[in-house]
């Protein structure tokens, strides 16, 4: 088995083999894409052979990481129904940083907002060999609360009055597939798919990545993310994004 430092070393290789093969920086990106970098600290409790708890705190920056994104706080609870499938609820508070111009052009709104969001969603996986390849679809349902936001003028920034952002709801429907290759106890490289379709389809994401095992207890998945936008109302633009993520079991 490999000692810590030599464990070290190869984490810091493959950090750095990410860091030079992917599009990380706003210049390489396609003009009108935008950058970001997303962080994630996750906790998980396994209670028994079937059940599991986990909660998670999440950062995503945007507009080439000069601005903060969202911040969420998420909860979870996983039921093993078979070992070929797995059962999840969650339940998802994010604060959302707006930045919304007005259709006249001469008003602006600079504020943040609520959102609830609650998740079911079923993953059957298969493993051939040291690949394991799984397909999951969830339900996803989103309520933003009515907020009043301050409105700006366009170029002075002078207090232009206030707008009602009226509260609703919406359905999406999201289906990920996924390939994983075990390569050692430590290193599980994957590359999965996964569309959002509400009316039509709205998005598709694009992960590549892997999974660094440093023991029973803890672990990091590190990735690099391609957010396509299809038909969003959102306007968001297509996305690069580095993703950073910590587990501790328990």
């Amino acid at each position: 088995m490999p000692t810590y430092n030599n464990r070290t070393r190869q984490i810091m290789r493959l950090i750095a083999a990410l860091f030079v093969m992917l599009p990380l920086s706003p210049t390489n990106a396609y003009a009108g894409d935008d950058f970001g970098i997303w962080g994630e600290v996750q906790a998980e409790k396994k209670l028994s052979d079937r059940w599991s708890l986990g909660a998670g705190v999440e950062y995503r920056s945007r507009d080439n990481l000069k601005s903060t994104d969202r911040w969420s706080f998420g909860l979870e609870g996983n039921y093993q129904i078979a070992r070929w499938l797995k059962a999840t609820v969650g339940y998802t508070l994010l604060d959302d940083h707006h930045h919304n111009e007005h259709s006249s052009g001469t008003k602006y709104s600079d504020y943040w907002g609520i959102r609830h969001r609650f998740n079911v969603s079923l993953t059957g996986s298969v493993s051939w060999g040291k690949f394991t390849f799984s397909l999951r679809e969830r339900w996803q349902y989103t309520y933003r609360p009515e907020k009043t936001a301050q409105l700006y003028e366009t170029g002075t920034g002078a207090d232009a009055g206030e707008h009602i952002y009226a509260g609703k709801g919406k359905n999406v429907w999201r289906n990920r597939v996924q390939v994983k290759l075990k390569l050692s106890s430590m290193f599980r490289p994957y590359v999965n798919a996964e569309s959002w379709v509400a009316q039509e389809l709205e998005k598709m994401r694009y992960n590549v990545g892997t999974e660094l095992n440093l023991d029973q207890h803890h672990s990091f998945d590190i990735k690099y993310i391609y957010q396509h936008i299809c038909t969003d109302g959102d306007s968001e633009p297509d996305r690069h994004v580095i993703g950073i993520g910590y587990t501790y079991k328990f």
